[in-house]
């Protein structure tokens, strides 16, 4: 009865007006915007989790302008048909959590493209010329995800961090990014200047500051579900310790205290503290859990690392440093690696304690910095496979990177621009042969061509955008 129903509020939509069949004025004959039609697909418009068939989908510029039964919506002659006979289409993904940096062997906005990925948020704009990527892709002189970028990462206190703030904000960045090493007396100065710059504040939960401070302080979101692994551990949060410092510290702190009686009933009393304070103040967070499974690899199963095929794209540098041991998590998790599995354990335990607390969790991977062994893009496919294999249900997992990512773009931006497929929506669209609903795995065996922002790049397309023969 539940699909029953869901069925007929869809159709409901597509009649409405709210995602339905475009009037006259929406699609003009001397309209000089391209115009694309997805014809006969299976629709998955992530409003409800239902996928609708036999529907065309029409497209101008970089607007959806119509949704309607096939035979119900007019094909202006000249438009680009797309045949979608036997395929889904789906809102393209949101990669809630990157760093731009151009150090890969093939651009990384066509690899973020090539995997479906059509919206990225950039965590650390070390190099400027995001900010100019950024303004290209949006007027379409560059091809790429629609972007969304940070300033460069506020890691510690400095003189003014007011000015810091407020300069960010001025030069144009979407918001401002917080690190781990600030004082709770930096803490607050900075989101001080946030609020009075009308800013928006993602971070980490700065290890002196803890998750109370940071609810308190009204962060927006938290940047990493594994933030919270350290709510799990009791330790000195006015230890005056240097940067290298303070990852050492915790582990051993929580080696200690795993040697205690009773360590999974404290775990699961301070996941539900943790869990419970974040749902009361509905704080987002980003996923980025595949990369805890990528340190128990890497430590671990070295090999099985090593055989990653998307290693190919990888930089030489990289490559080189996980063979010398000096690679960043190596480093890292020196004489602590097998506390690394546990942790992951401890990851999954909050990710499952969050998705059944309601607490929103957008999709994000940490790809791209070239230091932590992330492939742009391709990550997204692992990072989803984890979501499903606790707990998550495909149309849950999915939302993650189209719903909720568009949700926390509209409170930072003011715009609800994505993550549907709806009359009015950006055109960020993914055409996928097996339906996503029944195995993410679709989006990424099946995929048959991306539209990113209104331009559409079929499959064979993709793959020559990211040709590379290391």
């Amino acid at each position: 009865m539940r699909r029953v129903l869901a069925l007929v509020t869809i159709l409901g939509l597509f009649v409405s007006g709210c995602g339905g069949v475009a009037t006259e004025d929406q699609v003009p004959a001397t309209s000089e915007a391209p115009v694309t039609a997805f014809v006969d697909v299976v629709l998955v418009a992530m409003i409800t989790d239902v996928a609708l068939p036999s529907q065309t989908v029409l497209i101008a510029g970089d607007r959806i302008v119509a949704i309607g039964p096939v035979g119900e919506v007019d094909v202006p002659s000249g438009a680009t048909v797309i045949d979608g006979r036997g395929a889904h289409l789906m809102p393209g993904l949101a990669d809630m959590h990157v760093h731009l940096e151009d150090v890969w062997p093939v651009p990384i906005l066509d690899l973020f493209l090539a995997n479906g990925v059509t919206t990225v948020r950039n965590m650390n704009a070390q190099d400027p010329q995001v900010l100019a990527w950024r303004d290209a892709v949006s007027e379409g002189t560059r091809r790429g995800p629609t972007i969304f970028t940070a300033g460069p990462t506020i890691y510690e206190d400095v003189a003014d961090l007011g000015a810091l703030v407020a300069d960010q904000l001025d030069q144009g960045y979407d918001f401002v990014k917080l690190y781990s090493y600030l004082s709770p007396e930096g803490f607050d100065e900075a989101m001080a200047a946030i609020r009075a710059n009308e800013g928006y504040a993602i971070g980490h939960v700065p290890y002196a500051v803890g998750l109370d401070g940071v609810i308190a302080a009204g962060m927006d979101e938290i940047a990493h579900l594994e933030e919270l692994s350290f709510e799990l551990v009791e330790f000195d949060r006015a230890a005056e310790l240097g940067i290298g410092e303070w990852v050492p510290y915790i582990l051993e702190r929580a080696e200690a205290e795993l040697q205690s009686s009773g360590v999974d009933e404290l775990l699961a009393e301070r996941i539900d503290r943790a869990v419970a304070a974040l749902g009361g103040a509905d704080i987002p967070v980003a996923t980025t859990v595949f990369i805890s499974d990528l340190i128990v690899e890497k430590l671990l199963r070295p090999d099985a690392f090593l055989a990653r095929p998307e290693l190919a794209y990888m930089p030489t540098a990289y490559m080189a440093e996980f063979e010398a041991g000096t690679e960043t998590h190596q480093v890292q998790f020196a004489g602590h690696e097998d506390i690394s599995a546990l942790r992951y354990t401890v990851v999954l335990m909050l990710l499952r304690a969050l998705h059944d607390a309601g607490v929103p969790l957008l999709l994000g991977t940490d790809a791209g910095t070239g230091s932590l062994g992330l492939p742009p893009g391709f990550t997204i496919h692992d990072e989803l496979g984890i979501l499903i294999g606790n707990g998550l249900t495909p149309y849950e997992a999915i939302q993650t990177g189209t719903v909720h990512a568009s949700a926390a773009i509209e409170a930072m931006t003011g715009d609800d621009d994505f993550g549907t497929i709806e009359v009015g929506k950006r055109a960020d669209l993914l055409l996928v042969g097996g339906n996503p609903l029944e195995d993410v795995a679709h989006i990424d065996e099946q995929l048959r061509g991306v539209m990113a922002a209104g331009v559409w790049y079929p499959e064979p397309e993709l793959s020559e955008m990211i040709a590379y023969d290391p």
